[in-house]
């Protein structure tokens, strides 16, 4: 066996690779799940409770812009009423591009980029979506909306973009594979 470090082999750094790999699958399957739950916990909340919960985000964030640029807080509730719906969007953008992200990274990580791939997570994805407003149809102040589920989607489609993307700029892979790990 050819030497790569004192101690090591090709077999071993192998080994090391596949456990890596191994626990980063593990992990990003523990996050998609609790990804899931706080997806499906948001949609379950009534109309008013979810329209409290988006108002509270966006006067924190606005809170801290004004903090940041030094302006008068005056006008918070104003910013609040006219940024609720891009901050909602936002999340909902936010969500999905984390699912996709997480999805495509354990099949990039132990398949390679392929188009079957993309596929299937953007399928993944844009069916979650698409349950998750077929959820909140039958609750209480809010409405499925087709738009969401596209939002969603591109949410999805960015996550699996943000992996292609570090592949093209620095010709790698950002997660442990068979090929990498040799020493130089």
């Amino acid at each position: 066996m050819r030497r790569l470090f004192p101690g090591g082999s090709l077999i071993d750094l192998w080994s090391a690779d596949l456990k890596a790999k191994k626990i980063y699958t593990v992990t990003a399957i523990i996050l998609l799940i609790g990804l899931y739950i706080v997806i499906f916990s948001f949609s379950a909340e009534d109309g008013e409770q979810s329209s409290a919960v988006s108002a509270r985000v966006t006067e924190a964030l606005v809170r801290g812009y004004f903090g940041l640029i030094g302006k008068d807080k005056g006008s918070i509730a104003e910013m609040v009423l006219l940024l609720e719906g891009i901050v909602r969007k936002a999340a909902h953008f936010l969500e999905y591009m984390c699912m996709g992200f997480l999805s495509y990274s354990v099949l990039h990580l132990w398949r390679g980029t392929s188009k079957k791939g993309i596929l299937a997570v953007l399928l993944q994805v844009f069916v979650s979506a698409a349950l998750d407003e077929f959820h909140q149809y039958f609750i209480p102040g809010r409405c499925a909306s087709f738009k969401d589920v596209l939002i969603d989607t591109a949410g999805g489609i960015a996550g699996i973009l943000v992996i292609l993307l570090w592949n093209r700029l620095f010709g790698k892979s950002p997660f442990p594979s068979r090929e990498a790990g040799h020493c130089k």
